[in-house]
């Protein structure tokens, strides 16, 4: 009789210890070893428009396949929202955050915020200002890192497509004049365009959002006739230029940084002669950077500061522009593998290292390696 006694305690305690297990940790596909499943907080500037979408998903993808939880949000647009979504996402008690600091002024508060509550975060995309981000590095201690893109080469290589297919008259159309991204696309579109290649900038369109921007263009069309090339810093003001052009029946080639979902359509039309991408898998690194802090093993850089990767755009143009469409315009179907992202935790991959980030970086994110990646 004590016997069984003792055995029904026995498998009641083995039946309450797996049902604790199954709710605080998965089993790794790859892996014996358990990890913990984590609620991860994320915010989009927006939503809605494809650019910002395409970012949260990205950064929902590589949440789920490194075995976490993710909880999304926007900030509509504004820097109060985005504010209030870093404090609701503390006060939910998420184990990490990754942040885009797209309004540059919330960076300091909300890092000081996740800082008080002892909640880890990462910058992925939009990267707050630089001043702000170094006195964060040097002081909080929650600070994971960032990864952005580099936009001076997003720039820089559609003003040396524009140059190479032989155009001198450029109009440009973007963003709020300030804004971190845009400025440093302007750069990089100027040297390679103006400096290296000779031609000359006419005018520029800046917008509080895409809803501005075929009435801008229009009117930055109309007295600019002689412009041969249009540059819009960001796919979203691509539709709104090109309509702009229909309005005015002028047809001259577009260049576009950060290419989105709707992009290649217009590369396939001939309305864009080339566009620059692959800016959002910065996500993918950032979320891979997060995770490996909270499972315990930070990824520092060579200063043992938390690091700062910049990932590289690439062209894309009619040539390749069906590898663009497979690889980042089809549904089910993310740029980064499940395996290729994994390697980059040390859940799954127990030597990563700063240096596995970094040749990650230069040398995965081709759209050529990231279809030979698909392929394997």
């Amino acid at each position: 009789m004590k016997a069984k006694k003792l055995l029904a305690l026995i498998l009641a305690l083995v039946l309450i210890f797996a049902l604790t297990a199954c709710g605080k940790s998965q089993k790794s596909s790859d892996s014996d070893s358990e990890f913990e499943s984590y609620l991860i907080g994320f915010n989009t500037w927006g939503s809605g428009t494809p650019t910002f979408d395409v970012m949260g998903n990205e950064t929902a993808y590589a949440i789920e396949v490194l075995g976490a939880t993710g909880s999304r949000a926007s900030d509509d647009f504004t820097a109060d929202k985005e504010l209030q979504n870093i404090q609701n996402f503390i006060s939910a008690g998420v184990d990490g955050i990754a942040m885009q600091a797209t309004a540059d002024p919330v960076l300091p508060q909300a890092a000081e915020a996740c800082k008080n509550a002892e909640i880890p975060f990462v910058l992925p995309i939009f990267v707050g200002d630089d001043n702000d981000r170094a006195e964060i590095s040097a002081n909080n201690p929650y600070y994971v890192g960032a990864v952005n893109a580099d936009l001076f080469l997003d720039g820089y290589i559609m003003g040396q497509a524009a140059a190479r297919d032989g155009h001198k008259k450029a109009i440009l159309v973007g963003g709020n004049i300030g804004d971190n991204h845009m400025e440093q696309r302007i750069e990089g579109f100027t040297q390679s365009f103006v400096v290296e290649g000779g031609g000359e900038i006419l005018g520029s369109a800046r917008c509080s959002s895409p809803a501005e921007c075929q009435e801008k263009a229009n009117a930055l069309l109309s007295a600019n006739r002689d412009a041969d090339c249009l540059y819009a810093m960001v796919s979203d003001y691509c539709p709104g230029s090109i309509n702009a052009m229909d309005n005015l029946d002028i047809n001259i080639p577009v260049y576009v940084s950060n290419a989105n979902t709707e992009t290649p359509k217009y590369v396939k039309e001939g309305r864009v002669a080339a566009c620059a991408g692959g800016n959002d898998l910065a996500s993918n690194i950032a979320v891979a950077l997060l995770i490996n802090y909270l499972d315990g093993h930070p990824i520092k850089d060579e200063n043992g500061k938390a690091p700062e990767f910049k990932t590289h755009p690439f062209t894309i143009d009619n040539d390749n522009v069906d590898d663009f469409i497979a690889l980042f315009c089809t549904e089910g179907v993310h740029p980064i593998t499940e395996d290729s992202l994994k390697s980059l935790c040390w859940r799954f991959n127990k030597d990563v290292s700063y240096q596995t980030f970094a040749d990650f970086i230069n040398n995965n994110l081709t759209l050529e390696a990231l279809k030979e990646a698909h392929n394997k």
